[in-house]
């Protein structure tokens, strides 16, 4: 099981499969989840606690407690624990633990945990 927290409402779900922030949805496997018209700031933060296959976001800050497959964002930092695959931004940082793949960003620094 894993909850998803984005600006501070969550979302909890049993699937631990793939979410996708795109434009204004959450779609969790495949299925829309939750519109994100509400949300009024541009800043949007995301945490996943639990461990999750895939992450992918257009925009915003990825935090995950837990492991995760892949992680993407095209802007945005993504803070994780083990990445299992590739773990990417194109603007921002990425701090995470052991990266069993590939770690890029264009504009930002890697780190590790």
């Amino acid at each position: 099981m894993a909850s998803i927290k984005v600006n501070g409402r969550t979302i909890k779900t049993n699937t631990t499969g793939s979410v996708c922030i795109d434009g204004n949805s959450i779609t969790i496997d495949g299925l829309k989840i939750e519109d994100l018209d509400a949300i009024e700031s541009k800043q949007i933060s995301i945490v996943i606690e639990g461990n999750i296959e895939a992450l992918s976001s257009d925009y915003g800050d990825i935090t995950v407690n837990g492991t995760v497959n892949t992680a993407t964002t095209k802007n945005g930092n993504i803070t994780c624990g083990e990445v299992g695959g590739d773990v990417s931004t194109k603007n921002g940082n990425v701090m995470c633990g052991r990266v069993a793949g590939d770690a890029t960003t264009k504009n930002g620094n890697i780190m590790s945990r």
